[in-house]
């Protein structure tokens, strides 16, 4: 079997630049809190934070919080590909490891539009549901969808060792 060399460079960098990305917000925000005022720009839903308030750290928290998992899932998804790198398929931790993928994927994407939701309250002072089809990979519904397929093919991983588990016994 071919080894996913290029998908594991990719999660690494998209991993790296991410770790960086992350902690450098964490660090500004931190750096805001204490002065209490924005000193770098901190854009929300395309509004740009100029005081702040308790709905406004909220918000910029509830990113951070949601930027963590995001992190993490990539974290999660680098430890799966160097388990499929070790050559053994169907193991338990691969099975429990897609299915907290699809979790995390979904719980982030329901996050996030929450949160575009809160943010269109505070900043806007109006209430919106866009339930419209973006036509692009970064679609709502379609990272729901790849959220999914995870939980799914956690239940083909399962299923394929149990399998494989049952056929070693009748060998």
């Amino acid at each position: 079997m071919k080894q996913p060399v290029l998908l594991k460079t990719i999660l690494d960098i998209c991993f790296i630049l991410l770790a960086l990305t992350f902690f450098s917000a964490l660090v500004i925000f931190i750096i805001t809190l204490s002065h209490g005022e924005s000193l770098y720009p901190i854009t929300i839903n395309g509004n740009i934070l100029t005081e702040i308030t308790p709905p406004t750290i909220f918000l910029i928290s509830a990113e951070l919080v949601i930027g963590g998992l995001i992190l993490y899932t990539v974290y999660i998804l680098r430890k799966l590909i160097r388990n499929f790198l070790k050559g053994k398929l169907y193991t338990s931790f691969q099975i429990t490891t897609l299915n907290l993928v699809g979790q995390l994927i979904i719980l982030i994407t329901l996050a996030k539009g929450f949160i575009d939701f809160l943010g269109k309250i505070l900043f806007e002072s109006r209430v919106g549901v866009d339930l419209g089809m973006e036509l692009s990979f970064g679609s709502f519904w379609f990272i729901l969808a790849i959220g999914l397929f995870f939980i799914y093919l956690s239940k083909i991983f399962r299923n394929a060792k149990d399998l494989k588990e049952e056929n070693e016994l009748t060998v």
